[in-house]
């Protein structure tokens, strides 16, 4: 009866995965690479994050600049970025623009127009299979292939010591195998590097190892996180419900006090005087594992001492796994835990799907550690690249929730209504700035020490996240005039903080003392892209306009778009219409604002990407 029981157990296990599936050295990692360095933050969101970020990629593929070093020449936008730096859902789109094997021109569809006004029912139907959007909508064959593999693993006794990779397997049959991603590959960024790693390493094969294409010119910077260790039972992660119910405690007893606190400084404090865990973020690129968190760390009954020496990729865990078989950090095993939101949640299921890495520590000793899903350590994707020094960070962020005023399907209309004011000089201006903080997400507003999480339990581990010096909200108030005023024109919600200055945050091996330029795009639907829309295209529900007065579509299957769902099943469904859609919507974000976007009184408000691309 016992084993029947345990098979059950797993059976149920199964059950709940299967609903919830959704360039550079070391020393170049930790320093900037100049004043200039562009990179694009992917932020979280399950699939919906992965179809704006698409969209996005093909905007800035399709937009053609002069080559920087040869004038005469002409070279993609995208070719200037110099990392995608990928949360959760953003790291399907940035695993896959590297080390998809099809071209980009196929991966992106860089041939689809930027023209709202040709955009056809046919065309909004239509889904090559070599496209990365393919791999986004509902594809049953794939999708089947991973529920029958990972039952089978589940329900098969002698599976047990795979349990932990079960993800990734369901990973790989619906995001990379249908992109002729090979399984079990060793990654890294170029035929440079992988000549010398070769000449390191001569048991090593060319044909362990994957390259990105020849013409993909951005590095990727994945965000894991981890949770403590083998079969713990979640002692870590109740270690770290013990410092964030303590640090909430003490932020609000010095808020009361009239001081405005700073939540790294508690947070430090009360780790160093509990001797408890925080969950350690580790930053992967194709040249480098790292972890800047700096502090000693109890994982199951051994202290780690942070932060670790850094490897590449290939060196990282163990090279075998139980009874001899291969166990290689792969494409598939990293895309896995980047999207492992299961993993993270302290609930038994996570002990099973998590995946495992026996890491070699500094001192020479070994332990096994459980990682997921970054997002226990931020959402946004911002904060690998502040901790690298790029100064020009694009956020691309579909994904805002704040419960329980603002819902994952809840619009920026939503927001507006509530707090629409755009001036500093308005009467009712700090109660509607409050009021429009209690809406947006905390992953964002926490980054700038504003601690607004009205009522959900989720964004406090991001409450470590304080890296902008922002004490009376000036910069946060001044993204909400903007948003509100670009909104009320009917335009895309992009908008540049320039010079927002870094302070020091150990948490992330974070110095402060520098600026950046942080430019956040915030998925609507803007007006001007769905009203230009033929109404063949999309029609309209019945007795209704193509658009509703906030510029949504009335048509059945898009009026989601661009908060397409993120519940349970259902983001496994999107149809091809809705992610075709946000491809469309995305490049046109980038062209249409090129040369800069202006506010309903006729003022700039984004100075264009054309600026931050080098345009003159």
């Amino acid at each position: 009866m016992m084993i029947f029981a345990r098979i059950s157990e797993y059976a149920i296990i199964a059950s709940v995965f299967l609903l919830l599936i959704p360039r550079q050295t070391e020393s170049a990692l930790s320093s900037t690479e100049g004043e200039d360095e562009i990179a694009i933050a992917m932020a979280g969101g399950s699939h919906r994050a992965a179809a704006a970020c698409f969209g996005v990629l093909r905007g800035l593929s399709q937009k053609k600049i002069p080559d920087p070093i040869n004038l005469e020449n002409e070279i993609s936008a995208m070719d200037l970025v110099a990392y995608n730096s990928a949360i959760s859902g953003g790291a399907i789109p940035a695993m896959i623009y590297a080390y998809a094997r099809v071209p980009t021109e196929e991966l992106l569809e860089t041939n689809r127009t930027i023209d709202p006004s040709k955009i056809t029912k046919e065309e909004l139907s239509r889904m090559p299979k070599n496209s990365m959007g393919y791999v986004i909508s509902q594809k049953p064959d794939a999708l089947w292939r991973a529920i029958l593999i990972s039952v089978k693993m589940f329900l098969n006794p002698l599976n047990i010591f795979k349990y932990h990779s079960v993800w990734t397997v369901g990973v790989h049959e619906k995001l990379l195998k249908p992109l002729n991603i090979p399984k079990n590959k060793y990654f890294t960024s170029s035929k440079k590097e992988l000549d010398k790693i070769l000449e390191e390493n001569p048991k090593l094969k060319e044909s362990d190892f994957l390259i990105p294409r020849e013409d993909v010119k951005t590095g990727t910077m994945v965000l894991i996180t981890m949770h403590g260790s083998r079969a713990d039972f979640n002692a870590y992660n109740k270690n770290f419900q013990t410092i964030l119910y303590h640090a909430l405690k003490e932020y609000n007893e010095q808020k009361n006090s009239g001081k405005r606190p700073n939540m790294t400084d508690i947070i430090l404090s009360i780790r160093d005087k509990l001797g408890s865990n925080l969950p350690m973020p580790y930053v992967i690129t194709p040249d480098i594992v790292e972890n800047k968190y700096c502090g000693d760390v109890l994982v199951g009954k051994k202290i780690i001492q942070s932060p670790e020496k850094n490897v590449r990729p290939f060196e990282w865990g163990s090279k075998k796994g139980r009874f001899g078989r291969k166990a290689r950090f792969s494409v598939e095993t990293l895309t896995g835990m980047a999207t492992n939101f299961l993993g993270m949640r302290p609930i038994l299921a996570a002990q099973f799907v998590t995946q495992i890495r026996k890491i070699t520590l500094s001192d020479g000793s070994e332990v096994s550690q459980r990682f997921a899903d970054g997002g226990t350590s931020d959402i946004m994707g911002i904060l690998p690249l502040v901790a690298r020094g790029t100064k020009n960070i694009i956020s691309v962020y579909a994904f805002n929730q704040n419960l329980p005023k603002c819902f994952f399907n809840s619009t920026y209309a939503d927001i507006y209504k509530v707090a629409n004011v755009t001036s500093l000089d308005d009467p009712d201006f700090e109660l509607q700035f409050q009021e429009w903080s209690k809406h947006i997400s905390p992953s964002l507003t926490m980054m700038f020490g504003l601690i607004n999480a009205t009522g959900s339990i989720w964004p406090y581990p991001l409450i470590m996240n304080h890296v902008f010096y922002d004490p009376n909200s000036d910069r946060l108030k001044e993204l909400m005039i903007k948003f509100n005023s670009l909104f009320k024109a009917g335009e895309p919600l992009i908008a540049t903080l320039h010079d927002l200055e870094v302070i020091d945050n150990p948490f992330w091996g974070i110095k402060g003392g520098n600026t950046i330029n942080l430019t956040l795009m915030y998925f609507n639907m803007p007006k001007k892209f769905s009203e230009r829309i033929p109404e063949d295209a999309v029609p309209p529900a019945e007795g209704k306009s193509k658009i509703d007065g906030d510029g949504r579509f009335t048509n059945e299957e898009l009026r989601a778009v661009p908060e397409l769902r993120v519940d349970g099943v259902n983001q496994l469904l999107y149809t091809n219409a809705e992610v075709n859609m946000m491809g469309y919507l995305g490049s046109w974000m980038i062209n249409h604002s090129w040369d800069g976007l202006y506010g309903e009184d006729g003022e700039i408000l984004f100075e264009g990407f054309g600026k931050i691309f080098g345009k003159k």
